[in-house]
């Protein structure tokens, strides 16, 4: 019977030994991903239906970013952008540096495991682009 305690309290202690161990995500684990957007405003006007973002966060802090522009009469026309990313959790940004020597810092309003909020100003104007983790 002293062993029967004596093991189930070994196993518990070993359980809880794993249970502590789990990693708990880190700002720059929360941001690696491939994130599509789902709402665009600019200036507090929505502009959905005209710009799409898609955005990649590679953990080597490598970054791609698709922005597609509906224009009526026109079509779409997409511009591809690369380069390095870095994140300061203090602030809750990200900055992404352009491979032509452009930098942007996003404010991060908000993030969970699947949607994240980011804000600009740029020239007085606030654009907020809301993401879908894929």
């Amino acid at each position: 019977m002293k062993n029967v305690v004596l093991n189930l309290a070994v196993i518990a202690l070993l359980a809880s030994t794993f249970v502590s161990c789990k990693k708990e995500k880190t700002f720059n684990d929360e941001l690696v991903g491939h994130w599509l957007s789902t709402q665009v405003t600019v200036g507090g006007v929505n502009v959905t239906s005209s710009y799409a973002f898609n955005l990649n966060l590679e953990g080597s802090q490598e970054f791609s970013l698709d922005v597609t522009t509906t224009v009526p009469l026109t079509g779409k026309i997409t511009q591809s952008y690369s380069g390095d990313w870095s994140e300061d959790q203090t602030k809750q940004d990200i900055t992404l540096n352009y491979a032509d020597g452009d930098k942007k810092t996003w404010d991060i309003v908000s993030i969970t495991e699947t949607s994240l909020t980011a804000e600009l100003i740029e020239s007085n104007t606030r654009y907020q682009v809301k993401f879908g983790k894929q």
